[in-house]
């Protein structure tokens, strides 16, 4: 044990004697480790959003379409659809969109009579009735870039052109931020004043399944009943939203070929040959009596710590810039341009596929990259290694 803690300090020497070089060949080495982590724990944080968004989505969402466009749905089919064996429940949905001009957002306006209670976490005040009329409870995201609080008014302009002001009598969260940070629940009759929406429609019908196995069969059914109508179902959503996920970590994957091509130009420069220093200090100690497996030890331990500090700064690197700075590199691009989307708060903890995706870019090209020069060093007479 002795005689390998000599050759680690060994190591440890070489490697402060030409501390400049080996400080930039781990900065570049750390930088490129906390770009490839950030990417992959974001992405990861965006998936775990989405399926805490989704954990209380009803498994079927029937929306009614003529010409390849959303159509209001009436609210009798629901009956109809109650009908069905398997289905548990149908329940029409008054929602939509309106544009906030003094914010730039979209806020999402939601019917209370369909808001499931386990979705939100009340904050402040308290939660609106289906029945209550003049009031509405808003997103902590809402509440924010229209400061507003208990007892303050949200202006609304109605279908018809006409001032709308409910009173807010409640803020609230929810476990995933993506669900209510631009909500705003109003009471369904207020909604469908707002929209100039009639009695008889809804926005669309949420039907929950009695058997998560039958989903398919029963959203199959529904299509059957009503040719024109689509069903999603709530895996189609999780899966758009990996595809989206995604699609958009690769944009950001192929931007960082061009550092991952700088960083292999590097690697191929350190295996194809050595300085004069390294080979006479090699020659050096092959004549003082070091075997060439001593060498080659010593080299592996000088790639090893720089690969492995690298790797480390890296991924430290990694959680600052995701817990401090939000993503701020990339943020924009995975996550969307949503002026009220929520901030994430990114766990310091790492899974296994980020460290096999990162432990092999760290750790097998540098090791590599200082093996194959110094085998060859090490297999030369050691006196003509010193002549040259």
């Amino acid at each position: 044990m002795n005689h390998h803690l000599r050759i680690l300090d060994a190591a440890v020497a070489a490697l402060l004697r030409c501390r400049t070089k080996t400080i930039v060949i781990m900065a570049v080495y750390s930088l490129l480790v906390a770009l490839l982590a950030s990417l992959l724990l974001y992405v990861k944080t965006l998936r775990t959003e989405s399926q805490r968004l989704l954990a209380t989505a009803p498994e079927v969402v029937v929306q009614r379409q003529r010409g390849g466009r959303h159509e209001l749905v009436p609210v009798a089919w629901a009956d109809s659809i109650r009908a069905i064996r398997g289905v548990a429940e149908a329940t029409p949905r008054v929602w939509g969109y309106i544009y906030d001009v003094p914010t730039g957002a979209n806020f999402t306006f939601w019917g209370a009579s369909s808001v499931p209670d386990s979705a939100l976490q009340l904050q402040d005040g308290e939660m609106i009735g289906p029945d209550s009329t003049g009031t509405c409870v808003v997103g902590q995201g809402v509440a924010d870039v229209r400061f507003l609080g208990v007892g303050d008014r949200l202006p609304l302009k109605a279908a018809d052109g006409s001032l709308y002001a409910p009173r807010v009598i409640g803020i609230f969260t929810a476990e995933s931020a993506l669900l209510t940070n631009d909500l705003v629940v109003l009471s369904t009759a207020d909604l469908r004043r707002i929209f100039g929406m009639e009695a008889g429609v809804a926005t669309d019908i949420a039907v929950s399944v009695r058997n998560p196995n039958e989903v398919d069969t029963v959203a199959r059914k529904i299509q059957k009943a009503w040719p024109d109508v689509r069903t999603v179902t709530r895996r189609q959503i999780l899966q758009t939203y990996d595809a989206v996920f995604d699609w958009r970590g690769g944009v950001w994957a192929a931007l960082l070929l061009s550092t991952v091509l700088a960083f292999a130009v590097l690697v191929w420069d350190r295996a194809t040959g050595m300085s004069a220093e390294e080979y006479h200090s090699i020659g050096i100690l092959k004549a003082v009596g070091w075997t060439s497996r001593e060498v080659l030890e010593l080299k592996l331990l000088e790639g090893g710590i720089v690969s492995a500090g690298s790797l480390l700064t890296g991924l430290v690197a990694a959680q600052i810039h995701l817990v401090v700075f939000d993503g701020a590199v990339f943020s924009r691009v995975l996550r969307g341009w949503s002026v009220l989307f929520p901030p994430f708060e990114v766990a310091p903890a790492l899974d296994a596929y980020t460290l096999l995706v990162c432990l092999p870019l760290a750790v097998v090209p540098y090791l590599a990259a200082s093996l194959m020069p110094a085998w060859r060093a090490a297999v030369t007479d050691p006196d003509s290694i010193i002549r040259s």
